[in-house]
């Protein structure tokens, strides 16, 4: 699950249960942890509901917040506990229907003081923490901003690529959640087939234009899958142009697709060899002449960066 699609997710989880009571919250009796973590959360107010990249935040009038990640697969649900009860309020439906798929075991029920349900099935990692304290945890300390951020301008983002790149591949580059959270590997796939960059390219190889259109074909992308997401629709939907298309033929020049592990990131690459060539003539000392070096790396709207 990519970043805008949990951040559609919190919008419409937000809708429904923000600065809502907790009446009771209700955990299988075999997740002994999970209870005792969960349940003293119940008789609080939900304060605030949101996303940073790929985790889902809840903050509750108490002082404790809940990170919960889609490690594995999830689902989130919503109903009225009066069947009687006229369907309103996004209430009687599957709110992720990205993931909607039968034998995912739930993990917690979340009663509200409105008569409203919501279910959380499968399983992602969960986190409780204080909330004064939950951007120093490991997982969250180095996180970016998001996409939606309006001042994640083109210029910042291009900016933040490059003052992270050292000698590591674009590809390393753009999965960093330090530069900008919530980037998959399908999204970083197809940002480089529009930017018609290599995987193994070095950043410093990029020319601006290349750097330009990479990052327009991420925002394209990114609002697809947030329209769709809140319009109820799965993102395989939206076009896919090299991802998970190893074989089959470029939509552009008809070359064979192909996927190599690119870089010590550890993930596949999908790309066409032909629209993707590999630079010939590295910059340098690996050094983009137009891009002035910067030492340190520059905090935004208070995120720390590495």
């Amino acid at each position: 699950m990519e970043g805008p699609e949990v951040d559609a997710l919190s919008f419409r989880l937000a809708a429904l249960a923000g600065r809502q009571w907790v009446d009771r919250i209700d955990v299988p009796t075999n997740r002994w942890q999970a209870n005792v973590l969960l349940k003293h959360c119940a008789g609080k107010r939900i304060n605030q509901i949101y996303s940073q990249g790929r985790w889902l935040l809840w903050n509750f009038s108490h002082g404790v917040s809940w990170a919960i990640y889609p490690l594995k697969r999830w689902r989130w649900s919503a109903q009225w506990l009066d069947a009687n009860r006229p369907v309103s309020n996004g209430f009687n439906e599957n709110i992720n229907p990205l993931t909607t798929r039968v034998g995912l075991r739930p993990l917690m029920r979340i009663t509200l003081e409105n008569g409203g349900c919501l279910t959380l099935s499968g399983r992602p990692l969960l986190l409780v923490l204080p909330t004064e304290s939950l951007y120093r945890h490991p997982s969250l300390a180095n996180l970016g901003p998001k996409l939606s951020d309006e001042f994640l301008t083109d210029e910042i983002w291009k900016k933040r690529l490059r003052q992270v790149a050292g000698d590591k591949t674009i590809s390393q580059v753009i999965m960093d959640e330090s530069v900008v959270a919530g980037i998959s590997n399908q999204t970083k796939c197809e940002m480089l087939f529009a930017g018609r960059i290599h995987p193994a390219a070095r950043v410093g190889t990029v020319s601006a234009p290349q750097m330009q259109e990479m990052v327009s074909a991420a925002r394209r992308r990114a609002d697809g899958l947030y329209r769709a997401s809140l319009e109820g629709h799965p993102a395989h939907e939206l076009p896919r142009h090299v991802y998970d298309r190893a074989g089959e033929p470029c939509c552009v020049c008809a070359s064979s697709i192909l996927a190599e592990r690119c870089g010590r990131d550890g993930l596949w690459s999908w790309f066409c060899p032909q629209c993707q060539s590999l630079p010939q003539q590295p910059m340098l000392f690996g050094v983009d002449p137009v891009v002035d070096c910067i030492r340190e790396i520059e905090p935004l709207n208070g995120i720390p960066m590495r």
